[in-house]
């Protein structure tokens, strides 16, 4: 029995410690006395300004948070909170100084310190500081190098100063810690990185460090739009207009959605060949494939009428405006081809009657993901500055029995 005596006396050592552990992770000794350092989370303030932070009520969360922390102010996740408040609020300054104080404490855990320097980092890309942000998300990841939320905010602040090829290096950090279901989304924005890095280098005229970036970007993402747009051109300006043709017909049969992006262009580059029925025969296939593709149906009146055939031309506007009532280009197409044809009356008292409860729009863009609203299509939100988040706008399409045919 007593060869047993150590090692129940050093099972019992370990439970005591484990005992004193806990305690001492719950409390702590302030001023000669014993504090729980779970009060703050436990104060009726914390929960209700958790409940306000939830309804949005920045102003009275902050209220109810500051009582909470005024319970044990070594409570860092409270502190923390209301830093990352008033910066919400706009109030950075007050933020920074919140979050700089509790970079002062001795005790903090490692990871404790990397998140207090993400709040801080955040303050600091808030109030406009570029570099005081870059040197403190560089830190968090000294820290804890698989910061997802660091590496994030990181590439912004690349993005927002053009640095692309730094955002392109940190956004495949991020890739390789992201989960297998984010890949697609982690090798779209890459593309997008790719294809701002290969603008640069068309800029500075370095054509094969261009053509190397938008091909790559379409073989990370086959939606890359602009990728195919701009290698084209690229193709263009060397003279071979047979391949610029080939990647632009390659995107709408990629992205049909997306045709109408490349429609000037095909449509320049088959006058300049002396092949106008080659768009117009695009143009009559992605109407057939979608039926709802009025811009198909704008693009292919355009031709039509300067093939001297404006009443077609007018009746392919008048089916165009049955899919999308509110787009103001159908609009203005109509009042120019009833201009030329003299405005007869039957088809004037047709517009008249389809435009009636007609609201006209821009072409209206909307950020899927912020809501931001614009007349064009942006590849970058300017205002969440996530990438290809940008979808047209539609209300509804009118009802005309006599261009139901039409849109057949």
């Amino acid at each position: 029995m007593s060869s047993y005596a150590p090692l129940l006396a050093a099972l019992v050592a370990l439970l005591i410690g484990l005992t004193v552990g806990k305690a001492w992770e719950r409390y702590k000794l302030r001023d000669g006395t014993w504090i729980d350092r779970r009060r703050a989370r436990q104060s009726p303030h914390y929960i209700l300004g958790l409940n306000f932070l939830v309804t949005n009520q920045i102003d009275l969360a902050i209220e109810e948070l500051t009582k909470a922390a005024s319970v044990d102010e070594e409570a860092l996740e409270v502190h923390m909170i209301l830093g990352n408040l008033y910066r919400e609020k706009g109030q950075v300054g007050k933020a920074i100084t919140i979050h700089q104080s509790l970079l002062q404490r001795s005790r903090l855990s490692r990871v404790e310190h990397a998140y207090v320097l993400l709040c801080l980092g955040l303050d600091y890309k808030r109030g406009g500081f570029v570099d005081r942000a870059l040197d403190a998300f560089n830190e968090v990841l000294r820290l804890d190098p698989k910061n997802e939320y660091a590496l994030v905010n990181l590439q912004k602040l690349h993005e927002e100063q053009h640095q692309w090829t730094e955002a392109y290096d940190t956004r495949q950090k991020l890739a390789t810690l992201s989960a297998i279901d984010s890949r697609p989304q982690n090798e779209a924005i890459l593309a997008f990185l790719e294809n701002e890095i290969g603008l640069e280098a068309t800029r500075r005229k370095d054509y094969p460090e261009a053509i190397r970036r938008f091909q790559s970007a379409i073989g990370l993402d086959a939606r890359a739009i602009p990728a195919y747009l701009n290698l084209g051109d690229i193709r263009v300006t060397q003279g071979n207009e047979a391949e610029a043709a080939l990647i632009w017909e390659t995107m709408v049969d990629v992205a049909p959605d997306r045709a109408y992006l490349a429609f000037s262009r095909l449509e320049a580059q088959a006058a300049r060949l002396g092949e106008p029925d080659r768009f117009a025969s695009l143009c009559k296939r992605l109407i057939t494939e979608n039926p709802q593709d009025w811009r198909a149906r704008l693009a292919l009146s355009k031709q039509r009428h300067a093939a001297g055939n404006p009443l077609e031309a007018l009746e392919l506007l008048f089916a165009a405006l049955l899919q999308n009532p509110h787009a103001l280009t159908i609009h203005q197409a109509i009042w120019r081809a009833l201009g030329q044809l003299g405005h007869p009356t039957a088809l004037v008292d047709r517009y008249s009657e389809l435009t009636q409860h007609a609201v006209f729009y821009l072409d209206p863009h909307v950020c899927i993901r912020c809501r931001y609203r614009s007349t064009e299509l942006l590849w970058q939100c300017p205002h969440c500055h996530d990438w290809n988040t940008f979808v047209e706008e539609r209300i509804a399409p009118a009802q005309d029995p006599q261009l139901e045919a039409l849109s057949t």
